[in-house]
């Protein structure tokens, strides 16, 4: 099998990721091994070399595209949720059918797509490929703007590892916008005025408080630990329901002391999205982005659609007894 490697060098603060590649090169010895200078090609047989590009994201975009262009069997990324929806992402985009498999390194490995932590690595061979639906984040104009394999966050922060190796919460617009890293605390409200909200076109009543953060969560049948604590709200075998939304007053994700997030949630709006449904939202504050599995998004005209798509992309994972 010709395995291609994608490694995010700097995820959960450094020094995860190139244990895992060590493991990598020794347990999977018996495979063509491969992956892109500057994640991860230093430390496997082949390295090949992508294009130049500046910035995080490009540079990931531009390794990817490299990896795919190598006719991989399938593509391994070794860091956090992040950096596989990046992944993922271009992917997509590239119209690939390749599976992801992600080994976690990172702040948070609770998605979908990382099946593995950093302290076991399988083997290829014994998994089972599956087909992954998502949320999808989409414009005014209905161009894509991420999808959330995990989850989509409605907010003005994320969460991310500081240079001490902490995991702190920063702000959204600053890393989309500049690539920073600035600490932020989260907005108490995401509109500007009363909330804008439709579902298909029609509008819906605004909450009795200030919404502060909007968690969107695919639902699948046996995953929906570490759902942004939408938690059992995705857990809906055998319905028609594809998406789960929790709306709350206080942010739930976050790293903020005040912990009312998590003793309020009960008290927030939660509503469930079939596969039909759209939900809109208007007059967002500006410093709101759309955080999906972790990466922030800026969100044109203060707006933004929210609908599951499925199918979208394949990953591995443990076959099922």
């Amino acid at each position: 099998m010709k395995i291609a490697v994608l490694a995010n060098l700097k995820a959960g603060g450094g020094g995860k990721a190139a244990a895992v590649l060590q493991k990598i090169a020794g347990a999977w010895s018996a495979h063509e091994l491969l992956a892109a200078a500057g994640f991860g090609g230093e430390q496997l047989p082949r390295c090949i070399f992508p294009e130049e590009a500046e910035g995080y994201v490009p540079r990931l975009n531009a390794a990817v595209r490299a990896l795919l262009s190598a006719g991989p069997d399938l593509l391994v990324t070794v860091g956090g949720d992040g950096a596989a929806a990046y992944a993922a992402e271009c992917v997509i985009a590239e119209g690939s059918k390749v599976p992801l498999l992600g080994i976690g390194a990172g702040t948070a490995n609770v998605g979908p797509i990382v099946s593995f932590g950093a302290e076991e690595l399988p083997d290829p061979d014994s998994l089972a490929e599956i087909s992954l639906g998502a949320v999808e984040a989409r414009d005014v104009q209905g161009r894509h703007i991420a999808y959330g394999f995990n989850d989509i966050v409605i907010g003005n922060t994320f969460l991310g590892t500081s240079a001490e190796g902490e995991t702190r919460t920063f702000s959204g617009r600053e890393l989309a916008a500049f690539g920073r890293l600035t600490e932020e605390a989260p907005v108490k409200d995401l509109f500007r005025g009363p909330s804008s909200m439709s579902l298909n076109g029609r509008a819906l009543a605004a909450p009795p408080y200030r919404a502060a953060q909007m968690v969107v969560s695919p639902v699948e049948p046996d995953n929906f630990y570490g759902r942004a604590y939408t938690g059992i709200l995705c857990f809906t075998p055998g319905s028609e329901f594809k998406a789960a939304v929790y709306l709350g007053p206080n942010p739930v994700v976050s790293m903020e002391d005040d912990d009312a997030g998590i003793s309020c949630f009960r008290t927030g709006g939660q509503l469930l999205l079939t596969e039909k449904d759209s939900l809109r939202l208007d007059h967002l504050n500006d410093n709101v982005c759309a955080v999906a599995d972790g990466n922030p998004y800026l969100l044109p005209e203060g707006s933004v659609t929210l609908q599951y798509v499925p199918d979208v992309i394949r990953v591995l994972k443990r076959r099922r007894l």
